[in-house]
Protein backbone atom coordinates (compact mmCIF):
# COMPACT_ATOMS: atom_id res chain seq x y z
CA UNK A 1 0.00 0.00 0.00
CA UNK A 2 1.08 3.53 -0.63
CA UNK A 3 -0.51 6.64 0.80
CA UNK A 4 0.03 10.33 0.16
CA UNK A 5 -1.50 13.54 1.43
CA UNK A 6 -1.27 16.82 -0.44
CA UNK A 7 -2.31 19.06 2.47
CA UNK A 8 -3.53 18.08 5.91
CA UNK A 9 -6.15 20.45 7.32
CA UNK A 10 -8.32 19.15 10.14
CA UNK A 11 -7.68 15.61 8.92
CA UNK A 12 -6.10 13.15 11.31
CA UNK A 13 -4.53 10.08 9.77
CA UNK A 14 -4.18 7.34 12.33
CA UNK A 15 -1.65 5.27 10.43
CA UNK A 16 1.80 6.05 9.08
CA UNK A 17 1.74 7.99 5.80
CA UNK A 18 3.78 10.20 3.53
CA UNK A 19 2.87 13.87 3.25
CA UNK A 20 3.32 16.40 0.51
CA UNK A 21 2.57 20.10 0.49
CA UNK A 22 2.61 21.43 -3.08
CA UNK A 23 4.29 24.73 -4.05
CA UNK A 24 2.22 27.89 -4.22
CA UNK A 25 1.78 27.51 -7.98
CA UNK A 26 -0.01 24.17 -7.45
CA UNK A 27 -1.61 24.79 -4.07
CA UNK A 28 -5.33 24.17 -3.78
CA UNK A 29 -7.81 26.07 -1.66
CA UNK A 30 -6.60 25.96 1.94
CA UNK A 31 -9.50 23.97 3.36
CA UNK A 32 -9.25 21.23 0.75
CA UNK A 33 -7.28 18.09 1.48
CA UNK A 34 -6.58 15.16 -0.82
CA UNK A 35 -5.66 11.74 0.45
CA UNK A 36 -4.89 8.80 -1.85
CA UNK A 37 -3.83 5.20 -1.41
CA UNK A 38 -3.44 2.26 -3.78
CA UNK A 39 -2.61 -1.41 -3.96
CA UNK A 40 1.09 -1.77 -4.79
CA UNK A 41 0.73 -5.51 -5.41
CA UNK A 42 -0.86 -5.05 -8.84
CA UNK A 43 0.35 -3.50 -12.09
CA UNK A 44 -2.11 -1.02 -13.52
CA UNK A 45 -0.80 -1.64 -17.02
CA UNK A 46 -2.51 -5.04 -16.84
CA UNK A 47 -5.79 -3.14 -17.22
CA UNK A 48 -6.89 -1.38 -20.38
CA UNK A 49 -10.51 -0.26 -20.10
CA UNK A 50 -12.66 1.49 -17.51
CA UNK A 51 -16.20 2.65 -16.95
CA UNK A 52 -17.44 5.33 -14.57
CA UNK A 53 -20.78 5.72 -12.81
CA UNK A 54 -23.19 8.15 -14.55
CA UNK A 55 -23.82 10.27 -11.46
CA UNK A 56 -22.25 11.07 -8.10
CA UNK A 57 -23.90 9.17 -5.25
CA UNK A 58 -24.89 11.62 -2.51
CA UNK A 59 -25.26 9.79 0.78
CA UNK A 60 -25.87 10.47 4.44
CA UNK A 61 -28.56 10.12 7.06
CA UNK A 62 -31.33 7.71 6.19
CA UNK A 63 -31.82 8.77 2.60
CA UNK A 64 -29.72 9.13 -0.49
CA UNK A 65 -29.68 10.65 -3.92
CA UNK A 66 -27.54 11.01 -6.98
CA UNK A 67 -26.35 14.39 -8.17
CA UNK A 68 -25.77 15.54 -11.72
CA UNK A 69 -25.09 19.21 -11.03
CA UNK A 70 -22.55 20.98 -13.28
CA UNK A 71 -19.84 20.50 -10.65
CA UNK A 72 -20.70 16.82 -10.24
CA UNK A 73 -20.67 16.15 -13.98
CA UNK A 74 -17.45 18.12 -14.36
CA UNK A 75 -15.95 15.97 -11.59
CA UNK A 76 -16.91 12.75 -13.38
CA UNK A 77 -15.63 14.04 -16.71
CA UNK A 78 -12.32 15.13 -15.20
CA UNK A 79 -11.80 11.73 -13.60
CA UNK A 80 -12.44 10.09 -16.98
CA UNK A 81 -10.09 12.53 -18.72
CA UNK A 82 -7.31 11.70 -16.30
CA UNK A 83 -7.81 7.99 -16.92
CA UNK A 84 -7.79 8.46 -20.70
CA UNK A 85 -4.65 10.61 -20.53
CA UNK A 86 -2.92 7.69 -18.80
CA UNK A 87 -3.75 5.30 -21.61
CA UNK A 88 -7.02 3.73 -20.45
CA UNK A 89 -10.00 3.46 -22.79
CA UNK A 90 -13.42 4.48 -21.51
CA UNK A 91 -16.23 2.04 -22.26
CA UNK A 92 -19.80 1.51 -21.12
CA UNK A 93 -20.42 -0.27 -17.84
CA UNK A 94 -22.10 -3.04 -19.84
CA UNK A 95 -19.02 -3.56 -22.05
CA UNK A 96 -17.12 -5.69 -19.52
CA UNK A 97 -14.61 -3.02 -18.41
CA UNK A 98 -11.45 -3.97 -16.57
CA UNK A 99 -11.93 -1.21 -14.00
CA UNK A 100 -14.96 0.57 -12.57
CA UNK A 101 -15.00 3.96 -10.90
CA UNK A 102 -17.42 4.83 -8.10
CA UNK A 103 -17.75 8.46 -7.01
CA UNK A 104 -19.53 9.37 -3.77
CA UNK A 105 -20.21 12.68 -2.04
CA UNK A 106 -20.97 13.00 1.67
CA UNK A 107 -24.22 14.75 2.55
CA UNK A 108 -23.22 16.11 5.95
CA UNK A 109 -20.20 16.59 8.19
CA UNK A 110 -19.21 13.45 10.05
CA UNK A 111 -16.82 13.68 12.97
CA UNK A 112 -16.80 10.09 14.17
CA UNK A 113 -13.82 8.01 13.09
CA UNK A 114 -14.61 5.93 10.02
CA UNK A 115 -12.55 3.71 7.78
CA UNK A 116 -12.90 3.69 4.00
CA UNK A 117 -15.86 1.53 3.08
CA UNK A 118 -18.23 2.70 5.83
CA UNK A 119 -20.47 4.22 3.13
CA UNK A 120 -20.93 1.01 1.14
CA UNK A 121 -24.15 0.02 2.93
CA UNK A 122 -25.94 3.31 2.27
CA UNK A 123 -28.84 3.29 -0.19
CA UNK A 124 -27.89 5.09 -3.39
CA UNK A 125 -24.29 3.90 -3.37
CA UNK A 126 -23.42 1.88 -6.47
CA UNK A 127 -23.01 -1.71 -5.20
CA UNK A 128 -20.96 -4.46 -6.80
CA UNK A 129 -24.16 -5.76 -8.34
CA UNK A 130 -24.39 -2.60 -10.46
CA UNK A 131 -21.09 -3.62 -12.04
CA UNK A 132 -22.33 -7.13 -12.82
CA UNK A 133 -21.39 -8.87 -9.58
CA UNK A 134 -24.65 -9.39 -7.65
CA UNK A 135 -24.09 -10.67 -4.14
CA UNK A 136 -20.45 -9.55 -4.14
CA UNK A 137 -18.95 -7.12 -1.66
CA UNK A 138 -16.19 -4.57 -2.05
CA UNK A 139 -12.92 -5.13 -0.28
CA UNK A 140 -9.49 -3.62 0.26
CA UNK A 141 -6.39 -5.70 -0.47
CA UNK A 142 -4.46 -3.26 1.73
CA UNK A 143 -4.87 -1.95 5.24
CA UNK A 144 -7.32 0.97 5.04
CA UNK A 145 -6.67 4.41 6.47
CA UNK A 146 -8.82 6.01 9.12
CA UNK A 147 -9.95 9.64 9.03
CA UNK A 148 -11.83 11.60 11.65
CA UNK A 149 -13.65 14.18 9.52
CA UNK A 150 -15.72 13.92 6.38
CA UNK A 151 -16.95 17.46 5.67
CA UNK A 152 -20.13 18.21 3.77
CA UNK A 153 -19.45 17.65 0.08
CA UNK A 154 -16.36 15.50 0.61
CA UNK A 155 -15.81 13.17 -2.33
CA UNK A 156 -14.65 9.56 -2.32
CA UNK A 157 -13.31 8.13 -5.59
CA UNK A 158 -12.80 4.37 -5.80
CA UNK A 159 -11.10 2.47 -8.62
CA UNK A 160 -12.56 -1.03 -8.62
CA UNK A 161 -10.98 -4.15 -10.10
CA UNK A 162 -13.63 -5.81 -12.29
CA UNK A 163 -11.12 -8.14 -13.92
CA UNK A 164 -10.08 -10.18 -10.90
CA UNK A 165 -13.16 -10.48 -8.70
CA UNK A 166 -12.82 -13.60 -6.54
CA UNK A 167 -14.34 -15.14 -3.42
CA UNK A 168 -17.39 -12.86 -3.66
CA UNK A 169 -15.15 -9.82 -3.35
CA UNK A 170 -14.53 -6.97 -5.77
CA UNK A 171 -11.32 -5.21 -4.77
CA UNK A 172 -10.77 -1.46 -4.57
CA UNK A 173 -7.31 -0.92 -6.06
CA UNK A 174 -7.12 2.86 -5.52
CA UNK A 175 -9.12 5.40 -3.58
CA UNK A 176 -9.02 9.14 -3.15
CA UNK A 177 -10.62 11.32 -0.48
CA UNK A 178 -11.20 14.96 -1.37
CA UNK A 179 -12.43 16.96 1.58
CA UNK A 180 -15.40 19.31 1.18
CA UNK A 181 -15.05 20.03 -2.53
CA UNK A 182 -18.72 19.72 -3.59
CA UNK A 183 -20.29 22.05 -1.03
CA UNK A 184 -20.99 25.03 -3.34
CA UNK A 185 -18.17 27.03 -1.77
CA UNK A 186 -15.51 26.45 -4.40
CA UNK A 187 -15.41 27.36 -8.09
CA UNK A 188 -15.43 24.57 -10.62
CA UNK A 189 -11.72 25.19 -11.26
CA UNK A 190 -10.91 24.07 -7.71
CA UNK A 191 -13.13 21.02 -8.08
CA UNK A 192 -11.24 19.95 -11.19
CA UNK A 193 -7.83 20.78 -9.73
CA UNK A 194 -8.44 18.44 -6.80
CA UNK A 195 -9.07 15.57 -9.20
CA UNK A 196 -5.87 16.32 -11.11
CA UNK A 197 -3.91 16.44 -7.85
CA UNK A 198 -5.32 13.09 -6.72
CA UNK A 199 -4.04 11.47 -9.91
CA UNK A 200 -0.70 13.25 -9.66
CA UNK A 201 -0.26 11.66 -6.27
CA UNK A 202 -0.57 8.22 -7.86
CA UNK A 203 1.62 8.11 -10.99
CA UNK A 204 1.39 4.30 -10.99
CA UNK A 205 -2.10 4.51 -12.49
CA UNK A 206 -1.24 4.22 -16.19
CA UNK A 207 -1.11 1.67 -19.00
CA UNK A 208 2.36 2.60 -20.25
Amino acid sequence: MKRQISYCFLVLILITSCSKYPPASERLTEELAIYTQFDVSIAFNDYQTFAIVPAVAFIGGNDSATITSPDALALLNRIAQNMVSRGFKQVAATANPDLGINVTAIRSTITTVYSPGWHWSYPGYYPAGWWGYPGYKYGYPYYPAYMTTYATGSVIIELIDLQMATDNMVMVRWNAFIRGVLNNRYPQTDVLNTVDQAFKQTPAIKTF
